[in-house]
């Protein structure tokens, strides 16, 4: 599949004039989460000409496009392979806020085409606001956790999980003042003497069941999850690191890539 993947992403830069910086895994399959049917959430970074950042003639931030199983054009909802890309300066904009999933993007260990590993990965490691990778995190797991499980109809292990992953994160985050560990089981293990021993516990089992393709089986509330993350919701979080990346740094990234 990688190497389908590859030329997808070889004819996307043909059909749009753009030159792909790196393309990456950033879903359950680099979360360490993947089930047998899971889709292949591919992203990628990518720059064009400098003259179209010389034109008024504004040119497309993102990139979108999803395939079937056959590889042909598709909506995404139900699609296997769901692709999408940021332009350099909309990338390096969110990373200079410390957005997760961009920092995501440069640690994730599948890669599809080129190199993530870039200088800014060591750099970003060191230099990430606290505070608003925190606050991403949080965020994640408090909506998540509202609109699909509070209020969802449809209650599902995967829809438990995302909420835990943006939780989790959020306490490594808070609790150690490092980037998370891409890969769940890795964070419930380094968090592991934080959460209660009964959720811990639960978080290994359904992780087990979503790997067995049962993700989406609608279930019912599962306790355990839910006193935590209510307890959870009610903490105040404060006293961050006041770092944060420097716009310069980013800046003479840019620079190297046109120059």
């Amino acid at each position: 599949m990688k190497d389908k993947i590859k030329t997808l992403l070889q004819q996307t830069e043909k059909d749009n004039g753009i030159k792909i910086l790196f393309a990456i895994e950033n879903g359950s399959r680099s979360w360490g989460m993947a089930s047998k049917d899971s889709d292949f959430d591919v992203r990628f970074v990518f720059f064009r000409e400098i003259k179209y950042y010389l034109s008024l003639s504004k040119k497309e931030e993102v990139l979108n496009s999803s395939f079937d199983k056959n590889l042909n054009p598709c909506p995404v909802q139900g699609a296997l392979v769901d692709i999408c890309g940021f332009d350099i300066f909309k990338y390096l904009k969110l990373l200079l806020s410390s957005n997760p999933t961009t920092i995501e993007w440069l640690n994730s260990p599948i890669v599809y085409y080129g190199d993530n590993n870039l200088s800014l990965r060591g750099y970003m490691k060191e230099n990430f606001n606290q505070e608003r990778l925190f606050r991403h995190y949080f965020s994640l797991f408090k909506n998540n956790y509202r609109e699909f499980i509070q209020l969802g109809k449809a209650i599902t292990y995967k829809k438990y999980l995302y909420s835990m992953r943006g939780l989790l994160n959020a306490k490594y985050v808070y609790e150690f003042n490092k980037i998370p560990p891409l890969d769940l089981r890795q964070t419930v293990e380094e968090v592991k003497n934080l959460i209660p021993k009964k959720v811990y516990e639960k978080i290994e089992e359904v992780i087990k069941i979503k790997s067995l393709g049962l993700e989406r089986d609608t279930i019912l509330r599962i306790e355990e999850f839910d006193e935590f993350f209510n307890s959870e919701l009610q903490k105040e979080y404060q006293n961050f690191n006041p770092k944060k990346p420097d716009v310069k740094v980013l800046n003479e990234f840019l620079e190297k890539i046109f120059i």
